[in-house]
């Protein structure tokens, strides 16, 4: 049992929560300039940028923020100040003068530019792709759910990777890749870090009640992923309202993990690979359940965590090993006792023992 100096530790890391980052991040107007056909494939692909799960409710952060700046090819200037330039080209137009012109200012400038083809693919979009040298380019139809998801949305996260939580807050069709993006990494974070602690607590010489600092700083991890997937929904800024939203599953999977790390405890020096496994699937499962919530509104049932839990497990074993194989073997302090030696005076008297460095 952790000591009233332990205790106090795990307090002053809880104060030290700062979600203002996170809130200012989401909440970060990202522009998004569309440059094509008003008519045509530029003004589908602003259309798919709203794509959602189920049905936006009227306070949904999107509809208070604003959309993306669809431009004409004839007025691309118009795109100089947006975070991201999309160039949607038809099948059978190319691009005109000003376009080009706008197009190589932007890239003299660093700006991030995806080029899509909206067509189904063709050998002969190989040769156009030369002149967007320097850009995204992409070949596909905008208007299929398929070269949205598997072409465009890692495109744009991976040419602006700092903007996702951005990105999904204004625009619903990167909420999904987004959260299980932030699912995965907390669910990474937490195993490597309940590594580092695991390997501490086979060291005697660190006397610290880790188990218990394990299990704050995991669930504080966990509450920010919770917050961060709520931001990306479009739900309040507030905290408060993530958490008690669905406030049976956290409690859900607080109590199950809380019951996994103690029997992994009753191993002694063998606990370290499991808690990993556990720190990654229990993570994981949380996750997935406010997922769902944010999804779909239905209620998580505990049976929904644990299966959720359950299929993380195997995953959360092979990458404990994965993560023992790689760690530096860690070898306990050596002590050596001094050996004394006498040494023979020429007058035959013995001198004072002296240590010596050889074992």
């Amino acid at each position: 049992m952790p000591s009233l100096t332990d205790v106090g530790t795990i307090f002053k890391t809880i104060r030290e929560v700062d979600l203002t980052p996170i809130r200012d991040a989401a909440e970060y107007q990202t522009w998004v300039a569309i440059v094509g056909n008003e008519t045509g494939g530029a003004r589908d692909l602003a259309t798919a940028l709203y794509l959602a799960p189920r049905p936006l409710p009227i306070d949904d952060a999107s509809n208070q923020m604003a959309g993306p700046i669809l431009i004409s090819p004839d007025k691309a200037d118009l795109a100089e100040r947006a975070d991201l330039v999309v160039i949607v080209l038809e099948s059978g137009n190319n691009a005109n003068g000003a376009l080009k012109n706008a197009f190589q200012k932007w890239m003299a400038t660093g700006k991030k530019i995806i080029v899509i083809f909206d067509q189904a693919p063709s050998p002969n979009a190989i040769l156009a792709r030369q002149e967007w040298m320097g850009a995204r380019v992409l070949e596909g139809q905008v208007v299929t759910r398929e070269f949205l998801d598997k072409q465009f949305v890692p495109a744009v996260l991976t040419l602006l990777p700092e903007h996702k939580l951005s990105l999904a807050r204004n625009f619903p069709l990167f909420r999904s890749p987004v959260a299980k993006d932030i699912i995965n990494e907390t669910s990474m974070a937490n195993a490597s870090y309940s590594f580092s602690t695991g390997l501490a607590e086979i060291v005697p010489v660190l006397n610290v009640p880790f188990n218990v600092a394990d299990m704050v700083i995991l669930t504080k991890a966990q509450a920010f992923m919770v917050y961060r997937l709520g931001l990306i929904f479009g739900l309040s800024t507030r905290w408060q309202d993530h958490l008690t939203a669905f406030g049976s599953t956290v409690g859900a999977g607080f109590l199950w993990r809380t019951i996994a790390r103690q029997l992994v405890g009753l191993i002694p020096g063998f606990g370290i690979l499991p808690k990993v496994a556990i720190a990654y699937a229990g993570t994981y499962a949380m996750g997935r359940g406010a997922l769902q919530w944010y999804e779909t509104g239905s209620d998580v049932s505990r049976a929904d965590i644990e299966k959720f839990f359950r299929e993380a497990l195997e995953r959360g074993k092979t990458l404990a090993a994965t993560i023992a194989d790689k760690a530096p073997r860690v070898q306990p302090p050596r002590f050596t006792r001094p050996r004394l030696s006498f040494r023979k005076k020429k007058t035959g008297a013995l001198a004072l023992p002296e240590p010596s460095t050889q074992e």
